[in-house]
């Protein structure tokens, strides 16, 4: 597992974003943040939603709902999104700090 990378998830028909250090892919599990395609999502906040592509297909990075998750239920990696990992930062800490 590597952070920014994209996995589809086992348990459901979703992609999401691992958001964890690599220094800690020792553990059993991985924070993650579900992406749903644009269509999919009502609402979202530009700076807390930011918005990929992803294989032709644009997705919104569901920040307010990451979660660990355990190891065995994340799949096959779809994309690599480190060149937005400072949009991704930048969600997180809006989440986390209001800025």
């Amino acid at each position: 597992m590597a952070r920014f990378q994209v996995y589809r998830l086992k348990s459901e028909p979703i992609l999401a974003i691992d958001l964890q250090s690599n220094i800690l892919s020792d553990l059993p599990s991985r924070v993650m943040v579900p992406l749903y395609q644009v269509g999919d999502i009502s609402w979202s906040i530009s700076r807390l939603n930011p918005r990929f592509l992803i294989n032709g297909e644009l997705y919104v990075m569901a920040t307010q709902r990451m979660a660990a998750l355990p190891v065995s239920e994340i799949g096959e990696t779809v994309a690599d999104l480190t060149n937005h990992a400072d949009a991704i930062t930048a969600a997180t800490d809006f989440l986390f700090q209001g800025f």
